[in-house]
């Protein structure tokens, strides 16, 4: 761990992980159970089911992904790896989550399911990397303080571009077509 400071860069390139983060994890948040119901057709307790599922997998997940960042040794580092080599993955996922095949009302849930569990396993994959490798980038407590509230505002950044961004994007590109 170095004493010098963390320049202001490495900071922006830091809370940029999370902007980009957040483009997506927001989509998911604010939108995604109306897009399933209303835009994909899916009852709403389908929905709430699948949401029940795959977040009792998630619970489980996020300390197995700690659990192999402990085990990673690379030229890369424990955690730079997996933020690395997920972010396509995670946009590709992200993208396939919010098509609309016709796959007939059983066939559309088991895709929402492998879409929407694949999608939160990858931003397992991401995130608890991206967070843990704060105690690389400095040893100074103040400094990692810093780091963190950088991460923190440009997350909200991402979370005010999806939240104001979203649907006039989606009207203009869409034609009115929400799918």
């Amino acid at each position: 761990m170095s004493a010098k400071q963390v320049g202001w860069k490495e900071r922006i390139s830091y809370g940029i992980s999370d902007t980009a983060s957040n483009l997506i994890f927001q989509m998911i948040s604010i939108y995604l159970m109306y897009f399933y119901t209303d835009v994909y057709g899916l009852s709403a307790g389908a929905v709430a089911t699948l949401f029940l599922i795959t977040r009792v997998l998630d619970a489980f997940a996020d300390p197995v992904m700690g659990i192999i960042i402990d085990k990673t040794n690379s030229k890369w580092g424990k955690s730079r790896p997996y933020f690395l080599w997920l972010g396509i993955p995670f946009a590709v996922i992200a993208m396939l989550t919010f098509l609309t095949p016709d796959f007939g009302d059983t066939g559309k849930l088991v895709y929402a399911y492998i879409t929407y569990t694949l999608l939160g396993l990858v931003y397992s994959g991401i995130n608890i990397p991206i967070t843990s490798i704060l105690p690389s980038l400095t040893s100074n407590p103040q400094e990692r303080t810093e780091l963190a509230s950088v991460r923190m505002f440009l997350a909200l950044v991402g979370m005010m571009v999806v939240s104001i961004g979203t649907l006039p994007i989606v009207n203009a590109l869409g034609g009115g077509n929400q799918q």
